[in-house]
């Protein structure tokens, strides 16, 4: 996940929610972050004008299908205001994996 401030002046960044869909688990996310309650706590991380900050969370989906990631970034702006963006969603679509007769034990 990329955030970028597109602003003229710091951002303070304070969460992202929805970041993970139902039935995924994190494997790996940045120490410095932690997830709590579907949300990733940012820590009111500082982000400067026109920068951007890189957070790469690994998952692991328990079940197949097709699901939406929406996150919403929360921040709190120059003027102490909070406030939020909602990038366009992301659809995943998640299908079983193997090779076709290696499952069922099939030789050839």
């Amino acid at each position: 996940m990329e955030l970028v401030n597109a602003g003229k002046a710091p951002a303070l960044l304070i969460k992202v929610d929805e970041v993970i869909p139902q039935g995924f688990e994190i494997k790996e996310m940045p120490e410095i972050y932690t997830f709590e309650d579907n949300f990733i706590n940012m820590k009111g991380k500082r982000l400067n004008p026109l920068k951007t900050d890189d957070v790469k969370i690994v998952v692991n989906p328990r079940s197949k299908g097709t699901f939406i990631v929406k996150p919403r970034i929360l921040y709190i702006d120059e003027t102490g205001k909070y406030k939020s963006h909602e990038p366009e969603p992301v659809t995943i679509t998640v299908k079983e994996l193997g090779i076709k007769g290696w499952i069922k034990g099939e030789r050839r």
